[in-house]
């Protein structure tokens, strides 16, 4: 299952690279990323396996400070 995370405030790569720890930290697995920092905009793409572990990956990234940022 492949999953797209949208982030805001990214204006360099460190800010997406500090969302994609979180991610990885959570349990997904990082299969694409694209930066506009221009527009300040991050996407993740993201393979989170079977329902049960994106269960478990929703439930571990929602306690992360990059959540927040995420649409």
């Amino acid at each position: 299952m492949i999953v797209h995370l949208r982030f805001r405030e990214c204006e360099h790569n460190g800010d997406l690279d500090h969302y994609a720890r979180d991610v990885a930290k959570s349990g997904g697995t990082i299969v694409y990323r694209e930066l506009d920092a221009a527009r300040e905009r991050g996407l993740l793409s993201v393979e989170l396996g079977n329902e049960t572990q994106a269960a478990d990956f929703w439930r571990r990234f929602e306690k992360t400070d990059s959540y927040g940022f995420c649409s």
